[in-house]
């Protein structure tokens, strides 16, 4: 088994936790994730099977988008409701307020990761060592944030859509919002609605895991990898990228492209990336042993 398969992952367990259900269905595989969720959060989780995991990351790089409860005139410790409340404040502001809040995050920005995080510092996650009473000094990161759309609003609660770069923290977001707004905010509940094209008819249900719904929801390496050109190759020059070497290609491509590589007979060979002008290097191929 090899390919993709985007699971729906339920509130209250952790994306890794999702990856463990499948290592004990599937046991002679490579399994990973791409994208890490929140326990608190659900929704589009792609996990890769054996070769697919090659491409992970050219997943997880792939635009999100997420629908996002939010409660105003709470802060928390973790920015969501899991965590301990430190503040509440009195809601003062209008419904145009919030819009022209909301605008003023559309954009680059930096975001602090939060402590409350799976991003590893020294080898352990942030959380692993904000529960041992450590914070960490961690460094501002650039995201965009495409758009945020303000879907309902009540007195102390509001439904955003937020479409946004990889690398978002929505907790962070939010927390901004509050700031932005003087009363602060947390997050309530949190769903990912999207990554690149992939939507919810594409998701298996988590709790419906079995070997036989694996292969019914498997998902090519190659269709998960349409977002990137297209490069077919003739059998002399696959034959050379197999062995690490460059090849010409007198196509107009951007340098340092990502591209998907294909045989002139049209089956998906790997990733490769244009490092100089014409010329095309390999970069994460399949195992023609393991196809």
């Amino acid at each position: 088994m090899n390919g993709f398969v985007i699971i729906d992952k339920p509130c209250g367990i952790t994306s890794s936790a999702c990856v463990y259900k499948l290592r004990e269905i599937i046991t002679d595989k490579k399994i990973g994730h791409c994208g890490t969720l929140d326990p608190l959060a659900s929704g589009l989780l792609p996990i890769s099977i054996g070769e697919a995991t090659k491409f992970s990351s050219y997943i997880s790089d792939l635009s999100k988008e997420y629908k996002v409860e939010v409660l105003f005139g709470v802060k928390t410790t973790t920015g969501d409701i899991d965590g301990e409340i430190i503040k509440r404040n009195q809601i003062n502001f209008s419904k145009e307020e919030l819009k022209q809040a909301l605008n003023s995050l559309k954009g680059e920005q930096h975001q602090l990761p939060p402590m409350y995080s799976a991003l590893k510092a020294m080898g352990k996650p942030l959380y692993s060592w904000v529960r041992n009473g450590i914070y960490l000094q961690r460094k501002a990161r650039k995201v965009f944030i495409d758009s945020i759309q303000l879907e309902c609003f009540s007195e102390s609660s509001g439904i955003l859509v937020v479409s946004c770069s990889k690398g978002t923290y929505i907790r962070s977001l939010v927390e901004s919002l509050g700031d932005l707004l003087g009363t602060g905010a947390t997050v309530k509940a949190l769903r990912r609605t999207k990554i690149g094209n992939l939507s919810s008819h594409d998701l298996l249900n988590f709790d419906l895991v079995t070997t036989e719904t694996l292969n019914q929801f498997l998902i090519p390496s190659e269709e998960m990898l349409q977002h990137l050109t297209k490069v077919d190759l003739n059998a002399e020059d696959i034959k050379k990228i197999r062995n690490g070497l460059s090849v010409d290609y007198n196509e107009p491509l951007e340098k340092k492209e990502i591209i998907r590589i294909y045989e002139e007979k049209g089956s998906f060979v790997g990733i490769g990336q244009v490092n100089i002008p014409l010329k095309v290097s390999p970069k994460r191929l399949l195992n023609t042993k393991n196809t």
